[in-house]
């Protein structure tokens, strides 16, 4: 417990407000496959609702990591099917475990990128950091992150990739990649052509080396009808943005 919360009213207040608001969107969640989950695997929450209405079949989940976000989306959108694409192969067994039971998802242990071929993953300390670019010291000053290995992973486009495993198109894709962000989208255009929304976290500063950052992102989405319609509901206010979720959705004409 944070002690100044016993002598200061208005800070003891607004940790009550963000605790009760905590509480609020975990229980839109009971009785639903992603009831397990914590307030840290849940940012898109309210972007997957806001997306919802559009029509979500297909979802591409670009960095699927252990599957957590895949099962928030089965939570929102329970009808949707899932792509899931993860290269580090240490993970995917808590992936299966994770989404065991539930239908219509389907894991592939590759990355996506702008072209096809090999290609070293930098593995870091915190699983969800590791990436296929360098670190930058901004990782390493906020978050203690450093790199433990490398190791060879394929490296596929995501168009490419579809026309060979026969996928559906994605109405919503998902991208968790650490800075390769736009060159995954470089490799999708057929596939943004088709999408309906797309889900990205975003950096203002730069965490890896030569890494994309927002506007970036904003201008080549806007190049498919693809605009910023909402940001996640942990954007700071009043302060320097570093990296938050946003939602893009195409525009009806």
């Amino acid at each position: 417990m944070r002690f100044e919360l016993l002598y200061n009213p208005a800070l003891f207040c607004e940790r009550l407000a963000y605790k009760i608001w905590e509480r609020r969107r975990l229980k839109r969640l009971r009785h639903t496959v992603a009831q397990t989950l914590s307030t840290g695997h849940i940012e898109s929450l309210e972007l997957l609702e806001a997306a919802r209405p559009l029509g979500i079949n297909v979802i591409y989940d670009v960095g699927a990591n252990v599957g957590t976000w895949a099962m928030l989306a089965k939570a929102v959108i329970p009808d949707v099917s899932v792509e899931a694409f993860e290269p580090l192969q240490n993970l995917h067994p808590e992936f299966k475990r994770n989404v065991s039971t539930l239908a219509g998802i389907r894991l592939h242990p590759v990355a996506l990128g702008s072209k096809s071929g090999e290609a070293a993953l930098h593995v870091m300390s915190l699983a969800d950091a590791s990436s296929l670019l360098p670190l930058a010291d901004a990782s390493r000053s906020q978050f203690g992150v450093e790199e433990i290995e490398q190791v060879p992973i394929q490296v596929r486009r995501m168009d490419e990739y579809r026309i060979e495993r026969n996928l559906p198109l994605p109405d919503l894709i998902k991208l968790d990649v650490q800075g390769y962000e736009l060159e995954v989208l470089k490799g999708a255009t057929e596939c943004l052509r088709a999408a309906k929304a797309v889900v990205v976290e975003v950096s203002f500063i730069e965490y890896y080396h030569k890494q994309c950052l927002f506007h970036s992102v904003v201008e080549f989405l806007a190049g498919f009808g693809l605009y910023l319609s909402v940001l996640g509901v942990n954007t700071p206010r009043g302060s320097a943005l570093q990296h938050c979720d946003v939602l893009f959705l195409r525009r009806m004409k």
